[in-house]
């Protein structure tokens, strides 16, 4: 992206943590929060249900006033436990929620490059940054960069899931867009915002890395970083057990049903496609054949195409 405009520091960001027995890395990520440079900002953080040392640390920081915690911490999953977080936000003034995860090491210009660049959408429509990131092992040390994503949009968003969760920033009117219509069950909090935000306003991804994405083996998501592991996740994503992940399509009968007639006409086009074709092999046949959907790498969307024709997504 070009280089970062000077901006104001008048609009208040939220940060959504969620946390999980994440004790040891909480203080590194919560240091690099303290760190932004873009300094209205407010961590609000809910723990889903640790066992370990967090709530303690948390606990700790709030006593001195530099965050705050949500009283409920059932487990939820991360999912869910994100959405009660932006459900939250909702409730409030705030401008901008940035989703937040618990073993990350932020760039101190994150959050200004966020507000720099969503600043330039207007403030009635729906907007969404995310950005590349650092992949980096348990002692931060560089392991490779994610990949930079060729074309984003609905028709890949409907298939395919660009955006890195913990690089997400809103604004406020993607924020009351998605908490008031929060599907029943999802796969993940990040590719339902993709999605929702991509149907219906403007998604920036930024190709500046933003954050140090740390692996390990406790991570909730991760990222394969090697080619094995890679082809690994995805045999086990098309063709192996579903481990109660949502297919596709379930996704995108999910929006239908949430959003219903309010979808723009010209994303209704593929969507009827895309859903209808769980029931019609000519519809599978012309979902298959269309541009209207796409992956980012040319194997994986041949893979796509193989699994629509054989009903599996």
């Amino acid at each position: 992206m070009s280089p970062m405009p000077e901006i104001s520091n008048s609009a208040r960001v939220t940060v959504l943590l969620s946390t999980f027995n994440g004790s040891q890395y909480l203080q590194q990520q919560l240091a690099s929060l303290y760190e932004q440079t873009y300094r209205d900002i407010k961590i609000v953080v809910r723990d889903d249900g640790s066992s370990d040392s967090t709530r303690e640390i948390l606990e700790s920081e709030q006593s001195l006033g530099r965050l705050t915690i949500l009283e409920d911490h059932n487990n939820l999953g991360p999912a869910l436990s994100f959405f009660e977080l932006l459900k939250n936000a909702a409730s409030t003034k705030t401008e901008y929620v940035a989703f937040c995860d618990q073993d990350d090491v932020w760039l101190p210009e994150k959050i200004a490059s966020a507000v720099a660049a969503l600043s330039k959408i207007g403030e009635d429509r729906p907007a969404m940054y995310c950005a590349r990131v650092e992949l980096v092992d348990e002692s931060l040390k560089h392991i490779a960069y994610t990949a930079l994503p060729k074309k984003i949009g609905f028709g890949n968003a409907l298939v395919n899931s660009v955006v890195t969760g913990c690089t997400i920033v809103l604004n406020r009117k993607a924020i009351d867009l998605i908490a008031a219509h929060l599907p029943g069950k999802i796969y993940i909090h990040d590719w339902w915002c993709y999605l929702v935000v991509s149907c219906f306003g403007d998604v920036i991804f930024d190709d500046v890395a933003v954050l140090k994405y740390r692996q390990h083996r406790h991570n909730a998501i991760g990222v394969a970083a090697g080619r094995l592991a890679q082809w690994t996740r995805k045999y086990r994503r098309f063709f192996g057990d579903r481990g109660g992940h949502l297919w596709m399509s379930e996704q995108a009968i999910a929006l239908q049903e949430v959003f219903g007639e309010s979808i723009p006409s010209s994303q209704t086009l593929v969507l009827n496609k895309f859903v209808g074709a769980k029931a019609s092999f000519s519809l599978r046949l012309q979902l298959a054949l269309t541009r209207e959907i796409w992956r980012q790498k040319w194997t994986d969307d041949l893979m796509l195409r193989l699994l629509i024709l054989l009903n599996r997504f």
